[in-house]
């Protein structure tokens, strides 16, 4: 790979990475506000996780192929050097 290649990996992996963490400080946010607002109470906390626990659920048994998928492309052109 040529040098040029890869810092533009570097800034595609950094990039991801930087928007990982601005979602996951605007989820905390978002649950901190809607577990703490008035009126929301008890009841409305247990809807919130137990919606939240389905899709979680979901949302890893979607993504538990995708990594494994995509290195298995990478592998196979990079063997034939395209």
């Amino acid at each position: 790979m040529s040098k040029n290649k890869k810092e533009g990996f570097m800034q595609g992996v950094l990039a991801l990475m930087c928007s990982q963490v601005i979602i996951k400080i605007l989820g905390l946010i978002y649950s901190m506000y809607l577990t703490n607002r008035k009126g929301f109470g008890d009841n409305g906390n247990a809807i919130y996780m137990s919606g939240y626990q389905v899709y979680a659920l979901l949302l890893t048994l979607s993504s538990i192929g995708v990594p494994n998928a995509i290195s298995k492309l990478v592998s196979e052109k990079l063997a034939i050097r395209r």
